[in-house]
């Protein structure tokens, strides 16, 4: 078995006492799979991604992400690994210039500035934005923050990446050039969305939560053309499949 992989067994977490969000969930995924997390809204997409990263802990079962379990004494470790895209990237970006936020995790891991020069060119550069290096944050679109949010965690050079809602607030041609870099990426992916045309052009194998637990895991074509099983929960064909499949 490759060392690049996620276990969970038994996941079960909620915000609040006697109120959970994820309930028994088990999966195993590994290297160079790329995985579509969909559901209807509330359903724990966003949280499942969250507990992945340590960004939420106090959950029963166990969550290892290359042997490492998620623990708060192992955050630092674990993000060395792993790197996730929030959906709201004023969440995720927070110095003055792209430059800056996309530099900040390796300094902050103490390497010397000629490596994270190196590192930050490096991150504009796969995700195609060489051009927005100085741009002040607040001056960008928001499709711009997304694609700034997404480098930020490539300048760490992680194993895995966790992306919430990364088609939102794109535009058609950066939506396209997401798609593109996505399929480029030979990472470990986990994709929480309701893009289901994104889902389709990016991942191999979907997986279905409701009522926070799993009910579908299978290859993305069987899940996404099984009209049914969509609409039992809440979901709808995608968008380029919708004049085609009719079960």
């Amino acid at each position: 078995m490759s060392h690049i992989h996620i276990d969970i067994q038994n996941l079960s977490f909620g915000y609040e006492a006697n109120q959970p969000i994820l309930q028994h969930i088990s999966l195993h995924a590994g290297e160079h799979e790329s995985i579509g997390i969909i559901g209807a809204n509330g359903v724990g997409k966003s949280t499942l991604l969250k507990l992945l990263v340590g960004l939420e802990l106090g959950f029963t079962g166990y969550i290892r992400v290359e042997e490492i379990p998620v623990e708060a004494k192992t955050l630092p470790l674990l993000r060395e690994k792993i790197g996730y895209v929030f959906q709201d990237s004023d969440s995720q970006l927070f110095m003055s210039t792209a430059y800056e936020d996309i530099a900040f995790a390796p300094r902050n891991y103490g390497l010397p500035e000629a490596e994270v020069e190196r590192r930050v060119s490096f991150a504009l550069k796969q995700v195609g934005i060489p051009h927005l290096r100085n741009k002040q944050i607040f001056k960008m679109s928001g499709g711009e923050k997304k694609l700034v949010s997404l480098a930020t965690i490539l300048s760490m050079t992680p194993d895995i990446i966790l992306l919430d809602e990364p088609s939102i607030a794109l535009d058609p041609r950066n939506r396209r050039q997401l798609i593109n870099l996505l399929n480029s990426f030979e990472h470990l992916k986990i994709i929480a969305t309701h893009d289901l045309d994104l889902v389709l052009d990016t991942c191999q194998r979907t997986i279905i939560l409701a009522d926070g637990r799993i009910v579908a895991d299978a290859p993305t074509e069987v899940i996404l053309t099984n009209k049914k099983l969509l609409e039992d929960n809440g979901l709808e064909l995608p968008l380029s499949l919708s004049k085609t499949v009719h079960k």
